[in-house]
């Protein structure tokens, strides 16, 4: 991975751990090693859906700071594509790009009850955040499972978009380069149980 990706998936992390106070100093690497505003103010947006708002408002405080100490000029222009007359379509566009027919699966099997969310997982998920400008599909999806991973307990979703990543076009040394890059920001039991999400799914080759 080149250097600014590197560091959009540090922000990723650090904006799923909750540490908005190391946010500064990793804008000023991302900007440094050739990621523009966009890609750095996406990055901390497409986290968003997976690690709430509780934690993303924060980070964008202190990307914001660490935006003005740098002289970028503000504001940024607005990234957004859909409506929200379009915002579910094209929601469930992306998702079935990504997973398939087993979207369509998913939702139709769904308990009434719960109907909403998967409604909402298309519309607000996909819809919102996959389909905004500044970062392609391949880049989101692994800032997607660099946050999975960092939050923990997410297993049966990292295992998820492992898949989703290969679908995009990411390959298992991508995603094992995201898993070291978290590292040492997310200690070695969720490391581990990222590889093992990676293994399920996209084995090692034997030499």
């Amino acid at each position: 991975l080149p250097l600014w990706s590197k560091e959009l998936l540090k922000l990723a992390v650090l904006t799923a751990n909750n540490t908005p106070e190391e946010i500064p100093l990793h804008v000023q690497g991302a900007l440094e090693a050739g990621a523009t505003p966009i890609q750095i103010r996406e990055t901390i947006i497409h986290t968003l859906p997976y690690v709430g708002m509780s934690r993303v408002q924060p980070a964008l405080k202190a990307m914001y700071k660490a935006f003005k100490d740098n002289d970028v000029k503000l504001p940024l222009p607005n990234n957004a594509t859909v409506t929200d007359a379009t915002r579910h379509e094209a929601g469930l566009a992306v998702q079935k790009e990504i997973f398939g027919s087993a979207i369509d699966k998913m939702n139709a099997s769904a308990p009434a009850d719960q109907k909403h969310i998967n409604y909402n997982l298309s519309a607000n998920c996909f819809g919102d955040f996959y389909t905004r400008k500044g970062l392609d599909l391949k880049e989101r999806e692994l800032i997607t499972f660099t946050a999975i991973i960092a939050m923990g307990g997410c297993e049966p979703q990292a295992k998820a978009h492992v898949t989703g990543n290969l679908a995009v076009g990411n390959t298992r040394q991508q995603l094992l380069d995201a898993v070291t890059i978290a590292l040492p920001y997310i200690g070695y039991p969720k490391t581990l149980n990222a590889i093992v999400a990676i293994n399920s799914i996209v084995p090692a080759k034997e030499e």
